[in-house]
């Protein structure tokens, strides 16, 4: 996979069904609820875009939601479009990004047609990616999960633990999921089966690399995983105008 880095914490876990436990407190920017080992987080977003080479500031008052998408390739001091898994689509440019095996499918937003997953292979990706960029989209490609409700292998062990992410789609919303705390991939799949996932594409993750933020109800900024590593690339970005 190029290189790609991926530090998996070696914790066990399980995923246990519950009701949903909303946060609480009035209607914000991002409503959020609890599922015991996951975290569902929905943000009322304007548009949505892929950020490259710079992670967006906090001070940027209408991002509201903020954490890494596509795979990264090699530990390079200077950004690259070329070191991100797959071709993409960030302010409505499209760009060229490394074949990664596990990569099969996509996710793309745009105003005209809002969001859909997609899946493609490397070969097939740059029809959806350069759509979306003609419209003034964005787009990454990522290891499918869920695909119209069938499920998919994914890209690690089920054996293997870590603290997961996800884009997903329940109920006709578009939302990303997190664990809570560090989980098998078999667990977190499974946790999202019973949590009704439509569709859902895996968000890089790993220690350094999955350093993520929301604003909350007040405007202030709530660190996800507080540990933010060099050589990152690129980040799913929710923004409410």
């Amino acid at each position: 996979m190029k290189g790609h880095l991926i530090t998996a914490f070696l914790l066990a876990g399980t995923f246990l069904a519950s009701a949903a436990r909303p946060a609480g407190g009035k209607a914000g920017p991002v409503r959020i609820e609890r599922h015991d080992s996951l975290t569902v987080y929905y943000p009322d977003y304007s548009r949505i875009d892929l950020s490259t080479g710079r992670m967006p500031s906090k001070d940027r008052t209408d991002v509201i939601f903020c954490c890494a998408a596509a795979f990264t390739g090699e530990r390079l001091k200077e950004f690259s479009h070329s070191n991100i898994a797959g071709h993409h689509v960030s302010g409505g440019k499209y760009y060229q990004g490394f074949r990664c095996a596990t990569n099969n499918g996509i996710f793309t937003w745009n105003g005209a047609n809002g969001w859909k997953f997609y899946n493609f292979s490397h070969k097939n990706s740059e029809t959806p990616l350069k759509e979306s960029a003609r419209k003034g989209g964005m787009g990454f490609c990522q290891s499918l999960l869920f695909y119209n409700g069938k499920q998919f292998k994914g890209c690690f062990k089920p054996y293997r633990s870590n603290q997961y992410r996800a884009l997903c789609e329940i109920g006709g919303r578009l939302c990303i999921v997190d664990c809570a705390w560090s989980l098998p991939f078999g667990s977190f799949m499974e946790g999202l089966r019973k949590l009704g996932v439509k569709n859902a594409i895996y968000c890089d993750m790993g220690r350094g690399w999955n350093y993520s933020w929301y604003r909350r109800d007040d405007g202030t900024v709530k660190e996800i995983f507080t540990y933010p590593g060099p050589f990152t690339t690129n980040w799913l970005t929710f923004i409410k105008d």
